[in-house]
């Protein structure tokens, strides 16, 4: 169950209007009840999750290939272990990374990911 905190900091920060930005940056979809009911039916943390896992997919050129709603009504968002790809060296320059436990396996993950996901035995990498 959600806090009042949690569900005040979603309406507060307008998380939708930051999610739409990175999936929809020409505006092609609009924003409305239907769309923003559905967002809000998500928790902040699985909001949080989805936001990074878009915009990582973003930053490696990856593209989106659904409607807004279908993202987030049927998107299973995941972390990203970025060990061993060729973006690690520049993303190491301009993002905290963290070596991490996730899912029985160790990885390179941003220091967001880590917390998002709530990792376990993390290790500051930069």
């Amino acid at each position: 169950m959600e806090s009042i905190d949690d569900v005040l900091s979603k309406r507060q920060n307008n998380s939708l209007v930051a999610f739409m930005k990175v999936i929809d940056p020409e505006c092609k979809y609009a924003i409305d009840l239907v769309l923003g009911k559905a967002w809000n039916a998500l928790t902040l943390q699985e909001q949080r999750r989805l936001y990074l896992y878009c915009l990582y997919r973003k930053w490696r050129g990856e593209g989106f290939y659904n409607t807004p709603f279908d993202i987030i009504t049927n998107c299973h968002p995941y972390p990203y272990n970025w060990n061993g790809k060729p973006m690690i060296n520049r993303l190491i320059k301009e993002t905290k990374m963290v070596s991490a436990k996730f899912d029985g396996a160790y990885g390179t993950y941003t220091r967001d990911e880590a917390n998002v996901w709530e990792m376990t035995d993390v290790k500051p990498l930069n």
